[in-house]
C-alpha cells in the first residue's frame, strides 16, 4: 500500500489497491489496542463520480483486542470500516458535495496521506466504551456496587434567619 499518493490522478486513471498495514507501523493506533501484531488489510479504489468529484472508497478490515472498561480484561474486536472520501479543492463548492463524501483535506503537495487516513479511521471505529456482555464479563453488577449511601442530614436554611428579622422590624 502506498504512504501517500494523489487521489486526483489516482482517480483519472481508476487506480484501486489492496494491501496490508501491520499494526506496529500504525502509532497512533497501537496506542489503543493490547496486542500490536495484527495487520489490517485494506482497501482502495480511486474514481470520478457522476458529477466529476474524485471520489475514494477505503475498505478496511482488522482484529483487534481492547480494553473491556468493566473488568479490564482483553476484550476482542473486529473493525469493518468502509467510507467514501472527496479532497477538499479550492475549485469545488462544499455545499455541491454530497452528504454521503467526507471531505478529506490534502498536504501542501497535494498527496493525501494513505496510512495516516486508515489510522484515523480506525481509531474512530473502536467503541468509545468497550465492554463485555454482560453474560461475558468477569465482573457482574454485584461487584461493581459500593456500600450503601446515606442521606445527607437536612441543614436548615439559611434564609430562615432573613425571614424572621423582616417579621421583627414591622
Amino acid at each position: 500500500m502506498p504512504i501517500e499518493l494523489d487521489p486526483i490522478k489516482s482517480a483519472q486513471i481508476r487506480s484501486s489497491f489492496s494491501g496490508i498495514y501491520r499494526l506496529e507501523d500504525l502509532s497512533r493506533f497501537k496506542e489503543v489496542v493490547l496486542d500490536q501484531t495484527g495487520e489490517v488489510t485494506v482497501n482502495l479504489e480511486c474514481k470520478l463520480d457522476e458529477q466529476g468529484l474524485t471520489v475514494l472508497l477505503l475498505s478496511a478490515d482488522a482484529e483487534v483486542q481492547v480494553t473491556c472498561q468493566r473488568c479490564g480484561g482483553a476484550l476482542p474486536q473486529k473493525l469493518n470500516l468502509s467510507s467514501k472520501f472527496t479532497p477538499k479543492l479550492a475549485s469545488v463548492d462544499e455545499e455541491l458535495i454530497p452528504s454521503e463524501y467526507e471531505i478529506i483535506t490534502l498536504n501542501d503537495y497535494g498527496m493525501l496521506e494513505l496510512k495516516a487516513l486508515v489510522e484515523d479511521e480506525l481509531i474512530l471505529a473502536l467503541p468509545i466504551v468497550p465492554k463485555h456482555d454482560e453474560d461475558d464479563c468477569d465482573i457482574s453488577e454485584d461487584d461493581m456496587s459500593f456500600g450503601e449511601v446515606e442521606d445527607e442530614p437536612s441543614k436548615p436554611n439559611p434564609f430562615e434567619a432573613l425571614k424572621n428579622l423582616k417579621f421583627q422590624k414591622d
